[in-house]
């Protein structure tokens, strides 16, 4: 059955009805895809749901499994967060997230109170330059954690795509999801700075060594992932993610542009492995994923001068969002 953005957002108003009545709920507000009718991909969906508490919330983010396609993925917030809204425009992901939302629930009009003064000047050039400086000091410390001893693609990886978001953000919104680097090309060029995406794409590997067997590393994705979900707690590992993860590699692949499972690939797959590892189950997983790096030049061999590249990519970010700052007077 075709999943549709009605069917979407009446699961997450059931949720939301259903918390209220018993949960502390201040308001609620879909973000995400969702909001713009582009969550389904591949038949599956995510539904990105944030909840408002009157409590501390015991977790900031839940998975609810509603059936193989779709699941809820709640993001749990204190209305404390709330209180200075001025500051959540300068947020990298809150204040994108609040500037164009759904909202689901806010009886005490907190949500829209917030939302008003968050969106004031959201897209002055002083506030988009703080924000994709946000994003570049995450950047940085991702990068300040790489250990060539240990497992280092999954934050290698996520530096690099901080970088580039801070590009994004200039233009706009920052992006995510399964769809992350195509959406990553159009949004860095926009900026004006198409490099961004181009030399992503040579940091993740896609030039490296081609043609890459895409599909056969999606297959051992899904063993290792199959292993290892059930021994973890961390919500983008749960055996809900699957469908979710794979029906979007399987419309990738089938695409013009299956590189685009680079980033989401490696990175659960590297911290699927770190996870059994830890219970000693990750021995017949390896040589797929030990395979797969080689062929993108991200094996253990590559560190050094992988690690420069990625120092001299944000270093390029950097001194181009000083110029742009300088050019539009932020």
């Amino acid at each position: 059955m075709r999943v549709t953005r009605t069917q979407l957002v009446e699961a997450a108003r059931r949720e939301v009805v259903r918390r209220a009545e018993t949960d502390g709920l201040v308001a609620a507000y879909l973000i995400g895809s969702l909001v713009h009718d582009q969550a389904v991909f591949g038949g599956a969906a995510d539904i990105d749901l944030v909840l408002i508490h009157d409590h501390r919330p015991e977790a900031a983010r839940e998975i609810v499994g509603l059936s193989e396609e779709v699941h809820l993925d709640i993001a749990h917030h204190h209305r404390d967060r709330y209180a200075q809204p001025r500051l959540l425009r300068l947020d990298p992901w809150l204040g994108p997230a609040i500037y164009d939302p759904l909202p689901l629930h806010d009886p005490q009009h907190l949500f829209e109170w917030a939302q008003a003064s968050a969106r004031g000047q959201f897209l002055r050039a002083d506030h988009r330059a703080a924000r994709a400086g946000a994003f570049l000091e995450r950047a940085r410390r991702h990068q300040s954690s790489l250990d060539p001893d240990r497992p280092w693609v999954s934050p290698f990886a996520r530096a690099a795509v901080s970088g580039a978001n801070a590009i994004a953000t200039l233009a706009g919104q920052p992006v995510a999801g399964r769809r992350l680097l195509p959406r990553l090309e159009a949004a860095t060029a926009e900026a004006g700075c198409p490099e961004a995406y181009t030399r992503l794409l040579r940091l993740l590997g896609a030039e490296a060594h081609g043609p890459h067997d895409f599909a056969g590393w999606v297959s051992a994705w899904a063993r290792a992932f199959d292993a290892g979900s059930s021994l973890v707690a961390e919500p983008d590992l749960l055996p809900e993610r699957r469908g979710y993860y794979l029906r979007g590699f399987q419309a990738q692949l089938e695409s013009a542009t299956p590189h685009a499972v680079l980033f989401p690939l490696l990175d659960t797959w590297e911290r699927t492995l770190s996870t059994l590892s830890a219970f000693g189950q990750a021995e017949e997983h390896r040589l797929p994923w030990g395979t797969a790096l080689s062929d993108l030049d991200l094996a253990a061999d590559a560190t050094g001068r992988r690690f420069e590249e990625l120092e001299a990519y944000l270093d390029h970010l950097e001194a181009f969002v000083e110029d742009w700052s300088a050019r539009y007077g932020a």
